[in-house]
């Protein structure tokens, strides 16, 4: 018998998700950096000689994958000979009757937790993966309550999309707490819900990690990004996280003096930043400080650092952007008879929720209505502006 399991955990793929910020193009290349970071956990399974590959939620974005991404995504499994796949169907790709789960003949490596918590024993290793996935949109029951491990003799992991006390509790996800985590049994608990890397956490003799999701998709996912690699035997455990991010959303706060000029503030985000950081990141800049009008510097140094990043957003610390909105030309068009138009009206109609939106999944989720909306008001055009 095997005395270690060496495993890879990741979460938050979200194939064909349209939900990036930066502008229409930007999406485009986003979604080719997640392919390439989805094919560095294939070679990373290949080459670390991992054994059980765990995928911890939101794999696909259910509204939007494509049967011809989820074929693909089958067949690099398939490709994997020596690597056991476990799966638990998350919030955005939960296993209902439409699941993108059901539209691919899945290899026989891969295995797919349903609603109520199962377990697969694998007795070559000495070890019992259990795990339960999301069947609804909606949570209708906790996963931990009262759940205790039936054999102790063997090593005990556990897959959920599952937060841990979070601080605050959406309508539709029941949380589970550290007591249920400590009595469970287990010697670990792989996770996913979160945008960004937990670290590694113990609770009685119980380790967990949440791995957060492998891509930045926006400003306020701020952090690391990857995958994380364990090994686990009865006696010891050893982790390591890996980033694989392939570019990073970085935000800075710049203080702006009475006497500070353009040029100069231009010339600081230079000195601060390298050439390749430039090319292949995307930046977002807030201007703060005692000039009571920062907006007259906005668009004038906009123009000016756009010539050395290759995205760079720039505006006050006031101010709340949303790249969706400016990416869509009917905004700037006026009535003729000067009152708002319908797309104006809806944009303002859905700005206070935004201001008012609790965490980044409910950012997401009133940006994604923004674009729908925008785009049937624009007759199913977005036109970029100058």
């Amino acid at each position: 018998m095997a005395t270690c399991v060496r495993f890879l955990q990741c979460a938050g793929f979200r194939f064909d998700s349209p939900s990036w910020d930066g502008s229409e193009a930007w999406a485009k290349l986003r979604n080719q950096d997640l392919w390439h970071t989805f094919q560095a956990v294939i070679t990373l399974c290949r080459t670390e000689n991992i054994e059980f590959l765990f995928i911890t939620g939101d794999l696909f974005e259910q509204e939007y994958v494509c049967r011809e991404t989820i074929e693909g995504v089958a067949r690099s499994f398939s490709e994997l000979d020596n690597t056991r796949i476990f799966i638990t169907p998350g919030r955005r790709d939960p296993l209902i009757i439409t699941s993108a789960y059901r539209l691919a003949v899945w290899p026989r490596n891969v295995h797919i937790f349903s609603s109520r918590v199962g377990s697969v024993k694998i007795p070559s290793h000495n070890v019992i993966i259990w795990g339960a996935g999301w069947t609804a949109y909606h949570q209708e029951r906790p996963f931990l309550d009262g759940f205790k491990v039936s054999n102790e003799d063997a090593i005990q992991l556990m897959l959920l999309y599952a937060a841990v006390d979070p601080e605050n509790s959406t309508e539709g996800f029941i949380p589970i707490r550290q007591e249920q985590i400590s009595s469970s049994g287990l010697n670990y608990l792989a996770l996913g819900h979160r945008d960004v890397w937990s670290g590694i956490q113990q609770v009685g003799e119980t380790f967990w990690a949440d791995c957060g999701s492998v891509e930045a998709r926006s400003f306020l996912s701020g952090g690391h990004h990857g995958v994380l690699l364990g090994e686990i035997n009865k006696e010891s455990s050893r982790f390591e996280f890996r980033e694989l991010g392939q570019r990073q959303y970085t935000e800075k706060i710049i203080t702006i003096e009475g006497t500070s000029t353009i040029n100069e503030v231009a010339a600081k985000l230079l000195a601060e930043t390298s050439f390749e950081e430039r090319q292949k990141d995307l930046f977002r800049i807030k201007l703060t400080g005692t000039i009571l009008d920062n907006e007259t510097m906005v668009q004038p140094l906009q123009k000016i650092l756009e010539t050395e990043f290759r995205f760079i957003e720039v505006l006050t610390s006031e101010l709340r952007t949303y790249p969706q909105f400016r990416s869509n030309g009917i905004l700037a068009a006026k009535s003729n008879s000067g009152y708002p138009t319908q797309a104006q009206i809806f944009v303002e109609k859905l700005r206070e929720r935004l201001v008012n939106a609790s965490g980044s999944e409910d950012i997401e989720h009133w940006e994604l209505v923004q674009k729908i909306g925008l785009t049937a008001l624009g007759q199913g055009r977005l036109v970029d502006e100058d």
